[in-house]
């Protein structure tokens, strides 16, 4: 964990503020928990136990390379895009009903906002699951710039999501704070040059 907190001074000097979606500014890290047990479950044929603090260390991860990971601990082979196309359908059902808000940090927003700063959401993933999540919890409209899985070449802990923020949202990233909730994440930030403030997944 970060030891600094997102209102210290230091920080609120910043002028980009980048949050994740998933976990962060949405309590929906266990809605695509139950989606991956569903579907990995479903594609095996069998009930899948996917640890809990197993597939938070994950998040952030590409469903590739999720499945790379899989393979590793759990020696089977799994259908990216049939998981896509299972996945898909599963969080457009409950991600329009299930979510909900971390107002403690929809809060860090509103202050940011208020003293001028940019905002942008940075996200691994997909487009449709990201914006259904944040109109959802009527909190869009508060962002300059919303990154997905579909506009950077690699996820995270590679840099280029939080970087694209950056650049969409006209500030350097040496001037940018992130907020995230997983250690991929903080990599994320570490690896674009921005001071990343951990909270925890929800």
């Amino acid at each position: 964990m970060s030891r600094m907190h997102p209102f210290d001074p230091a920080l609120l000097s910043r002028r980009g503020w980048i949050f994740d979606c998933d976990g962060t500014l949405a309590a929906s890290m266990w809605i695509h928990h139950r989606s991956w047990t569903h579907i990995i479950s479903k594609q095996l044929g069998r009930p899948f136990d996917f640890p809990w603090p197993l597939f938070c260390s994950m998040g952030g991860m590409s469903a590739v390379d999720t499945c790379k990971r899989l393979k590793a601990d759990y020696g089977f082979d799994l259908d990216v895009e049939l998981l896509l196309a299972d996945g898909h359908a599963f969080l457009e059902e409950h991600l329009e009903k299930d979510v909900t808000a971390r107002p403690e940090v929809v809060n860090i927003v509103h202050h940011v906002r208020g003293l001028g700063h940019k905002t942008a959401v940075a996200s691994a993933g997909r487009k449709a699951h990201v914006h259904t999540t944040l109109n959802r919890i009527d909190i869009a409209h508060l962002f300059d710039a919303i990154i997905t899985a579909e506009d950077a070449a690699r996820s995270k802990p590679h840099p280029d999501l939080f970087l694209a923020a950056a650049a969409r949202i006209g500030v350097d990233p040496a001037d940018c704070v992130v907020l995230e909730d997983s250690p991929r994440g903080k990599e994320a930030a570490d690896a674009a040059g921005m001071e990343c403030v951990l909270v925890e997944p929800a």
